[in-house]
């Protein structure tokens, strides 16, 4: 049977004294090395830059060509803006006309909650807008008020109906409401 010599297994392990810590220490020395030869490769020098000689030459716009002016036309004030419509009351040659009142007598709307949070309301309204819905919260006077979220006005029940339908497919229950149009 062969014999082992215990006396000098001390001696042979200390010989391997610090292993660890050298495969770090080179690590972290191998990674500067690497880092200083990436940085002296990628940082600009200035023999990287040509020298230009003079900058270009900027010149000013030509003075714009004068023409007369002409009188202003005197502008009679509407006598209600909110019968007009966008394009009536825009600048220009023609005078503002009212528009014709909607020819209802009632409006359908679908009104998908009413929460007391406005941030949860625009959150809700955010929703809907992106089924290409025409979305809107209206705050009720009360303590605390409410914010109904509300799809239309639509002209008939069938227009509104279609609308649910859109609803139902994406998850949103919706009551119907009628209520009599502004005049």
């Amino acid at each position: 049977m062969a014999r082992r010599d215990y006396k000098n297994a001390g001696a042979r392990a200390s010989g391997k004294r610090g292993g660890p810590f050298k495969i770090l220490f080179f690590g972290i020395l191998l990674g500067l090395v690497v880092a200083g030869v990436m940085a002296w490769y990628l940082l600009p020098r200035a023999s990287d830059f040509r020298k230009v000689e003079s900058a270009p030459v900027v010149h000013a716009p030509p003075a714009a060509i004068a023409t007369p002016a002409e009188p202003a036309k005197p502008v009679t004030p509407p006598p209600n803006p909110s019968n007009y419509t966008f394009y009536d009351i825009l600048p220009g040659n023609k005078v503002a006309k009212p528009g014709q009142p909607a020819p209802g007598k009632e409006q359908w709307w679908l009104q998908v909650a009413a929460l007391k949070n406005a941030k949860d309301a625009d959150a809700l309204r955010a929703k809907l807008t992106l089924l290409n819905l025409n979305v809107m919260v209206q705050a009720t006077v009360g303590d605390p008020p409410l914010h109904r979220v509300r799809i239309g006005p639509y002209k008939s029940q069938d227009a509104a109906e279609s609308a649910r339908e859109t609803l139902i497919v994406n998850n949103f229950e919706a009551r119907l409401l009628k209520e009599p149009a502004p005049q």
